[in-house]
C-alpha cells in the first residue's frame, strides 16, 4: 500500500476496502437502512452486487488507527447512468457507523472520494439526500455541494416510494475541474 492509498488521522486510517470488510460495511449500512432517512433500499446488497454497483477505485473504509479490521465507515461512487455521454458523473454513498460519529470519519471519507474522482477524471458528485437527514446534508454543504434541486411529490417528480410513503429528495451537486482543466486556485 501505498502512501496514496492511505490516509491516516490520530484515531482511524482510511484504505481502500478489501472483499472481507463487506461484512462490517454490510451491518453499517442496515443500520442507515433502519433510520429510515438514509437510502430508498429496502435491503443491503450481496458482496456481488455491490461490485457490480460501485466504481471500485472509489470504495474506501475507515478503520480503527489501532486495530485495521474495524470498519467504523465506508464511502464509494456509483455511476449516475449507463450512457457514455454521462461517465463522468456519479453518485457517492457514504454510511458511518452509528458508534463512530463525531469523529471526523464521515469528512475525512468524503474529502477521499473527492480526490479520487478528481484523480478518475469525473466531473461531478451528486448526492440524493432525503430532507430528513440534515447531517449528510449539512456534510456535504460543508464540502462545497450545493442543492440543486428537490425531487417531490407534490411536483410529481418524486424519486421514490419508500415503506409506503412518498419521500421527497433533494440533490445536491459537487462540480469538479473538468478532465484537462486545473483546479481553481
Amino acid at each position: 500500500m501505498t502512501e496514496n492509498d492511505t490516509t491516516r488521522s490520530k484515531d482511524f486510517v482510511l484504505r481502500p476496502f478489501r472483499i472481507e470488510d463487506y461484512p462490517q460495511m454490510r451491518a453499517i449500512y442496515e443500520h442507515g437502512l433502519e433510520t429510515g432517512h438514509a437510502t430508498y433500499e429496502t435491503k443491503a446488497l450481496t458482496l456481488e452486487q455491490f461490485q457490480r454497483s460501485k466504481i471500485a477505485a472509489s470504495v474506501f473504509v475507515a478503520v480503527e488507527a489501532d486495530d485495521d479490521s474495524k470498519i467504523l465507515g465506508w464511502v464509494s461512487a456509483a455511476p449516475i447512468s449507463s450512457r457514455s455521454v454521462f461517465h463522468g458523473v456519479v453518485e457517492d454513498s457514504i454510511y458511518i457507523h452509528p458508534d463512530a460519529r463525531g469523529r471526523g470519519i464521515a469528512g475525512a471519507l468524503l474529502d477521499k472520494l473527492i480526490e479520487v474522482c478528481q484523480q478518475l477524471h469525473k466531473w461531478a458528485i451528486h448526492a440524493w439526500i432525503f430532507p430528513e437527514n440534515e447531517g449528510s446534508a449539512g456534510l456535504h454543504i460543508s464540502r462545497g455541494f450545493q442543492k440543486v434541486g428537490t425531487y417531490s411529490h407534490l411536483a410529481k417528480m418524486t424519486y421514490g416510494e419508500l415503506a409506503g410513503q412518498w419521500r421527497d429528495t433533494a440533490v445536491y451537486e459537487l462540480l469538479l475541474p473538468k478532465p484537462g482543466e486545473k483546479p481553481a486556485s
